[in-house]
């Protein structure tokens, strides 16, 4: 599947000008709620999260990064199972409606970064809304005097879960460091080529019937009833828009320390952005108890590498279920799988 991207910008306005005391204008970043990131990203004032509304029975949940939203769910459906769950994600209306409360005035570039269009509506509701917010915004702008060229980019991470996060992480870097805005474009699509997300699901059964609701054929129903028996957990390859099984273990304590074993190992390969990013559905002590995780974070530590150990969203537990695994980074694994 070919990179998606859509880049909506309004034409310099010829109007007189006008006598502002606002802040310079600057670069906002949007994310979806199922995209797992850091607490330094979400606290950004840059940043705005479209949330996902999630309904299970008679109650719905907002997902949207909330600390006491995530613990409602968790604690009202068996610490996060959703079997029976529907996502309901935001339409272009109301896209755009969101992106002109934050974005309509004090910022000339915004980046929309979505999970995978292969999985997920949300990428072609945001895009449709930026269409429909830059006329509104424009003529705000154009009321208010401003006169710069204001950009809105839409792009699909071909990811899901961590694996959106590291781009959005990337991206924050970029604008930190005050790299040129001609070359962050490149820059993010390289970034997006190179992530791998390996997810390790703890229950087959449940994963398997999650994932073919987002079209996800990767867990085969011979691989349920096996490893039903045996207690097998595989570990799911997503990449590219596309997910594909790369190793099966017996247990989850042997799955998850092949993966972060295999996870310290690439980070001394090297990295394309010095983030990797472990989500999980369920308590994190439960992970932070994982004797891998202490190598991962030496290798980390010594590599300059920022490692971030988070719940997952609301939306990744849904569909993962339970128990269940997330962990990307962005690297050229050069053939070496878990």
């Amino acid at each position: 599947m070919g990179m998606q991207m859509l880049e909506t910008e309004a034409a310099t306005l010829e109007v007189a000008p006008a006598r502002s005391t606002r802040q310079p204008a600057r670069t906002g970043i949007v994310i979806d709620a199922s995209c797992d990131v850091g607490p330094g990203l979400l606290a950004s004032p840059d940043v705005a999260v479209i949330p996902i509304p999630i309904r299970i029975g008679n109650s719905t949940y907002i997902d949207q990064h909330d600390a006491e939203a995530t613990a409602r769910y968790m604690r009202e459906n068996a610490n996060g199972e959703g079997a029976s769950g529907q996502s309901l994600p935001l339409d272009a209306a109301q896209m755009s409606s969101l992106f002109l409360e934050h974005f309509a005035l004090d910022y000339d570039s915004v980046y929309c970064l979505t999970i995978t269009a292969t999985r997920s509506p949300i990428f072609e509701a945001a895009s449709h809304g930026s269409v429909l917010a830059t006329s509104a915004i424009r003529s705000a702008r154009q009321a208010k005097g401003i006169l710069r060229p204001f950009q809105f980019r839409v792009i699909d991470t071909r990811n899901m879960f961590a694996g959106s996060g590291i781009p959005a992480m990337a991206l924050q870097d970029m604008l930190q460091a005050r790299i040129p805005a001609r070359d962050i474009r490149g820059a993010l699509l390289r970034i997006i080529d190179a992530t791998h997300t390996y997810y390790v699901p703890d229950n087959l059964g449940y994963a398997r019937a999650r994932s073919r609701v987002r079209g996800d054929r990767s867990i085969s129903l011979a691989s349920v009833l096996l490893g039903g028996a045996l207690d097998i957990k595989p570990i799911v390859l997503g990449r590219q828009g596309d997910t594909r099984p790369v190793g099966k273990y017996r247990g989850r304590s042997e799955a998850w320390a092949r993966l972060l074993s295999f996870a310290a190992a690439q980070v001394r390969r090297g990295l394309h952005t010095p983030h990797l990013i472990l989500s999980y559905a369920g308590a994190l002590q439960e992970l932070q108890a994982a004797p891998a995780l202490d190598a991962l974070r030496v290798a980390c530590n010594e590599h300059g590498v920022n490692l971030h150990v988070l719940s997952m969203s609301i939306t990744g537990m849904m569909n993962i279920g339970p128990g269940g695994l997330t962990l990307a980074f962005a690297g050229d694994t050069q053939g070496h799988q878990p």
